[in-house]
């Protein structure tokens, strides 16, 4: 009998950490350096930020990397949470928010030959603008396009929008500081710039869909979240994730 409980309580054990479902978090696959897919990997700053949370708060975690489209759908189901996204009037009914993560200053690219006087949204009327597919960018922006007064064209990954502007086919594109900052070091790109006028800054989030039920495990991550700014070991991870190579 004695030799029976160690065997018994080890299965437990084994069952009680099987019974520990991961919690799933879809990222954007083709956003670097913020998240994107290497080598079947989640990788990039949220992904890591991510992790380094997860790990502190003794969570089993799985991240999903998927294009940014499929994300929404997924999270607006309830079968995901999304790291990295905006919040816009349509989204916060459907979900429940973190506080902010990160926040992303978005830049207008245009060819250097061919710059683009902006200083609002009117400025962008009857432009053909280079967009990330499934992308939410600010209200006015996005109103614009609904009505058509912004030619959004939409591509897979910044890259792509950009070559189409070296190449003359887009009037501007949208990008991320960061990612641009990185894209312009790429052969081609050499004759591109980014306009001084941000056209938006906008905070970033974990979301789960509201009837995911998350809000309790949304709220130890906000502490963990603030013991990681306070500690400085969030603003170490950052510059580090998105350090130029």
């Amino acid at each position: 009998m004695s030799c029976l409980r160690p065997l018994t309580i080890l299965l437990l054990s084994c069952a009680a950490l099987l019974a520990r479902a991961e919690t799933l978090v879809a990222i954007d696959n083709a956003n670097p350096p913020f998240m994107y897919q290497h080598e079947e990997q989640p990788q990039g700053l949220y992904p890591q930020m991510l992790q380094a949370i997860f790990a502190r708060l003794g969570e089993p975690l799985l991240i999903q990397p998927m294009p940014w489209k499929r994300a929404l759908l997924r999270g607006a189901a309830g079968e995901v949470g999304i790291a990295g996204i905006y919040r816009n009037a349509e989204r916060i009914k459907l979900f429940d928010y973190s506080e902010p993560i990160f926040e992303e200053r978005l830049l207008l690219y245009v060819q250097q030959d061919k710059p683009l006087a902006f200083d609002q949204i009117s400025d962008l009327h009857g432009k053909r603008i280079g967009v990330i597919r499934g992308w939410s960018y600010t209200g006015a922006f996005d109103q614009a396009v609904r009505e058509g007064r912004i030619l959004a064209q939409e591509g897979s990954s910044d890259e792509a929008n950009l070559r189409k502007l070296a190449s003359g086919r887009l009037d501007a594109v949208v990008v991320i500081e960061l990612a641009g900052q990185r894209l312009l070091q790429l052969p081609g790109m050499e004759h591109l710039t980014a306009l001084p006028q941000p056209l938006s800054i906008n905070p970033t989030f974990l979301v789960f869909a509201k009837q995911a039920d998350q809000r309790e495990l949304l709220q130890r991550f906000n502490q963990v979240l603030r013991d990681m700014r306070q500690d400085g070991s969030l603003q170490r991870l950052v510059q580090q994730a998105t350090a130029t190579p």
